[in-house]
């Protein structure tokens, strides 16, 4: 219930991928050593907060903001000041897939007894409502293109800016000048400055996604508070944790920038942990072992990651020093990211793209192209001082504390302050460097999810499309390296014990490796097919199977012969008890036979024949002589 929750604040919908998650997520479920569940926790990395103010065509923004206009009847549509629930009549969202989604009008009703489950109240889910219809209406809000210097707000969006005030419970009149002038310094005064049109867009965005994303981060704190069983303190000695990560899958789309950027990153990042856990950590099995791996090969991306993090003339420094630097531009950044590439850098210029708009990269699972425009503000993430400085006095409890309160970044750790420039990226950096430190130390499972197509089509397998998420995945890297080495390896004394019997040496008195040596001599196995190391015998791939099928084949002999036995002790005491029933029904009826009681005769007959006296010799005989006697 906790995760349906935040699912409509962060998913969208896609032409592909469908139904797509806009933000990473590490579940950490808590065991006590007695296997008791203690609580959980869930920490979330790179909301894409560009997807509340900007969406592609045959795209869906949030899927919060369709529950909302769906969900509410016109009362309640009415309360929350919104003047219709037409996904049409909100700039923000109106020009984007006009379908309705299959869960806009019973998904406002799930998400809101999942917050009664969780305890959140009643007035605090109907701020939540406010904030996301506030954001709705401040995307109405329009500036006259005709003072390009000066912004002025349109008066047809006169109402939707009213509107937009009243809902988040802020005094007339206030944000209009806050989005639309700025407060500079002179002297001992404040003045107060006009700002561009270009700038009052920027800042009215800023606000939609700042108000998005810290409600969405207040709302994750809020499920990590309800998680914690009973209030107990989770004591991180003993505590055993199951962590689960669904973090986004690598993105290619006609129009890639920062966000897809950081995507892929991620990928790449979580890429290098498969390589390491999968072959690495093979390689350094064989070496402790003292087993002989050169025919083991892989490709890793170490030069890639290293092109992001190098520091100076990494991608990352490079971004973040163009953000500190006066007059820094994104054609700067993209003209020293270029000129600090080498000549096999698998970054280089687009054909038909300018050097300073862009650039390509040769990541693991394929080829993408990045445009940089706006990349320094979407790594400043500016707002303006006078809008946040407005929102600290609304009247909407939520929306105060999210501007008051200093947030927790969303992978759970708390900002610090500090005087060096910290964007975006470095907080993601952060974010990922420490949930790649909890997996590295880790027992990881790997699970890769694979599309039968791209149609979204029921039924339906595409041999390309499977091929194609195949080979970028690493996974045929993978079942390379097991097939050319030595995928299964057991312990010396577990390999005799599991198998020493099916070579008939049971009762052998050598020492583990020996008895290991001579079993798989016993059992033909070739020379090739296995290696005895230090502490381990490595087999390569099939052999175990095979082992594993005769063990099983010499079992099943064991169990016939001991099914035989059984079954033949169950019949002799049949037979035992058969016998000496039919014993004592012939004597009764001998007994009987003395004397002169015909009904007690006839009796005893009947029950001899049901006994089965009749069926030996000897009682055949007696039977007759009893049947003789009858008749006389």
């Amino acid at each position: 219930m906790a995760r349906s929750a935040p699912r409509p604040y962060a998913h969208t919908l896609f032409p592909s991928p469908p139904g797509s998650s806009r933000f990473g997520k590490f579940l950490k479920l808590y065991f006590d050593k007695s296997a008791k569940i203690k609580g959980a926790s869930l920490a979330t990395y790179l909301l894409e907060k560009s997807r509340v103010t900007h969406i592609g065509q045959g795209e869906r923004a949030y899927h919060i903001f369709y529950q909302v206009l769906k969900g509410m009847n016109s009362s309640q549509l009415k309360e929350l000041h919104l003047p219709s629930d037409k996904v049409t009549e909100y700039k923000y969202i109106g020009h984007g897939d006009g379908n309705p989604g299959k869960h806009d009008q019973h998904g406002l009703a799930e998400v809101a007894d999942s917050f009664d489950k969780q305890a959140i109240e009643k007035s605090e889910q109907q701020n939540f409502w406010q904030l996301i219809a506030g954001i709705l209406l401040l995307g109405n809000v329009q500036f006259d293109p005709s003072k390009s210097d000066a912004a002025t707000v349109l008066p047809a969006s006169a109402k939707s800016l009213q509107s937009c005030e009243a809902v988040l419970g802020l005094n007339p009149n206030t944000i209009g000048k806050a989005l639309t002038k700025k407060k500079i310094k002179a002297g001992s005064d404040f003045v107060e400055q006009d700002l561009t049109i270009e700038k009052a867009n920027d800042g009215r965005d800023a606000l939609s996604k700042a108000i998005y994303s810290r409600l969405f981060d207040y709302i994750i704190a809020k499920i990590n508070a309800a998680l914690v069983a009973g209030g107990e303190e989770i004591n991180a000695k003993d505590q055993r944790i199951i962590g689960i990560v669904d973090i986004f899958g690598f993105e290619v789309f006609k129009q890639n920038s920062l966000e897809q950027l950081c995507i892929n990153f991620a990928n790449e990042k979580l890429q290098a942990l498969f390589t390491k856990s999968v072959f690495e950590e093979t390689l350094k099995a064989y070496k402790q072992d003292g087993i002989s791996a050169d025919e083991i090969t892989y490709v890793d991306n170490k030069h890639l990651i290293d092109l992001f993090d190098v520091p100076q003339s990494g991608m990352w420094a490079l971004l973040s020093e163009e953000c500190m630097v006066p007059k820094g531009s994104d054609t700067g950044f993209c003209e020293k990211l270029h000129g600090a590439q080498k000549k096999d850098s698998a970054l280089t210029t687009v054909k038909g793209l300018a050097r300073t708009a862009g650039f390509q990269l040769s990541h693991f699972a394929g080829q993408v192209t990045y445009s940089t425009t706006g990349w320094l503000d979407k790594n400043k993430d500016p707002l303006n001082g006078d809008l946040v400085v407005l929102m600290q006095f609304a009247d909407n409890p939520v929306l105060q504390a999210l501007f008051t309160e200093e947030q927790a970044a969303p992978g759970g750790k708390q900002k610090i302050k500090s005087n060096k420039f910290k964007g975006v990226v470095d907080t993601f950096r952060l974010q990922l460097n420490d949930l790649y430190s909890v997996l590295d130390s880790s027992q990881l499972h790997f699970v890769r999810c694979f599309k039968p197509n791209d149609a979204k089509a029921k039924d339906t397998w595409v041999d390309d499309v499977v091929s194609r998420q195949l080979h970028t995945s690493g996974v045929l890297d993978a079942l390379r390296v097991a097939r050319t080495g030595y995928p299964d390896r057991l312990p010396f004394a577990e390999f005799a014990n599991t198998f020493a019997d099916v070579a008939g040496l049971q009762k052998s008195k050598l020492g583990d490796k020996d008895k290991c040596k001579e079993t798989l001599v016993k059992l033909e196995i070739p020379s090739n097919k296995y290696q005895l190391g230090k502490e381990r015998v490595f087999l390569a791939l099939g052999i175990l199977d095979m082992l594993k099928t005769k063990r099983t084949e010499r079992m099943a002999k064991v169990c016939v012969k001991i099914q035989a036995a059984a079954r033949g002790l169950k019949a002799r005491k049949l037979a035992k008890r058969i016998k000496e029933a039919r014993l004592i029904a012939q004597r009764e009826m001998e007994a009987a036979m003395g004397g002169e009681d015909i009904a007690l005769m006839k009796e005893k007959i009947q029950a001899a024949m049901s006994a089965g006296v009749h069926k030996a010799p000897k009682g055949k005989v007696s039977v007759d002589k009893a049947k003789a006697r009858l008749a006389e």
